[in-house]
């Protein structure tokens, strides 16, 4: 629903999906289309359909899902290689940062600083 609304409203789309898990599917939605299907950019999890990875002897049903593991990792490279594009146009982007690199007052500043800034563009966008 979300995707076809962005789409009627000419925003892009970006699905995060297992292409094996959404190609081993039918469709669920009345329009026939999967979400890859409505997406302008399709990024991969990797994660093989049925979600669960490992098999345990005597037990009926594969455990273990890894749609967690690759949709977390598919954002932390995005992340990454977002900050390096803004960094590379002079717009290094407000990272929060752990303390181990900052020590505790500066990341607890720093945290401050995001949450207000992001709160502003809140108010901004939805009043």
């Amino acid at each position: 629903e979300v995707a076809l609304e962005a789409n009627a409203r000419n925003l892009p789309v970006i699905a995060v999906v297992s292409l094996d898990h959404c190609l081993a599917s039918k469709p669920r939605h009345s329009c026939g289309k999967r979400l890859p299907d409505l997406a302008e950019v399709t990024i991969d999890t990797c994660v093989p359909a049925g979600d669960a990875m490992v098999t345990i002897e005597g037990l009926s049903d594969p455990v273990g899902p890894g749609s967690t593991i690759g949709a977390a990792a598919v954002t932390n490279a995005l992340k990454c290689r977002i900050a390096e594009k803004l960094t590379a146009v002079g717009k290094p982007p407000l990272v929060l940062s752990s303390s181990y690199f900052l020590g505790s007052e500066e990341a607890a500043k720093r945290f401050d600083q995001c949450y207000d800034e992001y709160r502003e563009r809140v108010k901004r966008v939805y009043g």
